[in-house]
């Protein structure tokens, strides 16, 4: 899993349960407005006994409040603390992951009309393993001397 597919993940729940609403990446356009934006404050990775891993990310939700927009903060708050409590994202194109959530945190900011929820990411996983080659599939060359 790739920190992309956490992305592509988050913004899929949001288009789920606002479809009316963008949901931004990256970059916060100058016209966000009414729409979401997703975006990695930090992760890490730490290693584990031989191949496996754990990595820790960390999440942020924006809501871009419209200039007349009356939305209810502890409704949205709301929505979020259920909604995301755990996340399914893709790790191949054939097998997908149920990640629990952690130390999700709502808030209001009034002055620049954003709703902030933060959260964070905890997996382990194990690195593949370098192809050795078998025994029986070994190259062999006989010289003569």
């Amino acid at each position: 899993m790739t920190l992309n597919n956490f992305v592509e993940a988050i913004a899929g729940k949001l288009a789920g349960l606002w479809p009316d609403r963008k949901v931004y990446v990256n970059e916060i356009p100058k016209d966000a407005e009414g729409n979401y934006f997703v975006g990695i404050i930090e992760s890490d990775q730490e290693k584990h006994l031989d191949r496996r891993r754990r990595r820790s990310i960390q999440f942020e939700v924006l809501y871009f409040l419209k200039s007349k927009d009356t939305a209810d903060f502890n409704e949205w708050a709301e929505a979020m603390y259920d909604n995301f409590e755990a996340l399914v994202v893709k790790e191949t194109d054939e097998k997908v992951r149920e990640v629990r959530l952690t130390n999700q945190k709502a808030r209001p900011d009034k002055n620049t009309r954003v709703f902030q929820f933060t959260f964070d990411a905890d997996f382990f996983f194990v690195l593949t393993p370098d192809d050795i080659p078998f025994m029986e599939n070994l190259e062999h060359t006989e010289v003569m001397e």
